[in-house]
């Protein structure tokens, strides 16, 4: 099986672009921090983070792209990706990605607003329910499974 999660933080805003077929591809990089406990002396030690490539299509990358940015904690649930190349010089550059399935801001130093995305392309309207989108868009379309999201706080 070749599924993974990640949490980690975005260490730049995600660069949305479209393929030449028009298909929405957003990418980023996460940098997922880690920490050791030492035994010896009860302490815990930060490690160097480890950074992670990630890209995604479609709905997903629009959700990305207009929802995150920099220093965003995120969890992204995906599948590594062989995103080798060349150089013009022929050198092969061996390089792994995730693309990514799902991608959640982290609610566990921050809040968060979700405006489901409707599918016809309106503007949801919300809800005079606090924290909750409309289930229905201004012309009576119901609104899209995959909503996006928007950190409203963080430490």
């Amino acid at each position: 099986m070749n599924k993974i999660t990640v949490h980690g933080n975005l260490t730049g805003k995600p660069e949305l672009r479209h393929s030449r077929s028009g298909v929405p591809v957003a990418t980023f990089t996460i940098a997922a921090n880690r920490r050791r406990l030492n035994r010896q002396t009860g302490n815990w030690v930060d490690l160097p983070a480890v950074f992670h490539r990630v890209v995604c299509f479609n709905a997903l990358a629009e959700n990305v792209a207009a929802s995150l940015d920099k220093g965003t904690p995120v969890a992204v649930t995906g599948e590594f990706a062989d995103d080798s190349y060349k150089r013009e010089d022929g050198t092969s550059i061996r390089r792994i990605q995730i693309e990514a399935a799902d991608v959640a801001a982290s609610l566990r130093y921050a809040t968060a607003t979700l405006t489901k995305n409707p599918r016809n392309g309106a503007t949801a309207q919300p809800s005079e329910e606090p924290g909750r989108a409309a289930d229905v868009a201004e012309d009576g379309a119901e609104a899209a499974d995959r909503p996006a999201l928007s950190v409203v706080g963080a430490d």
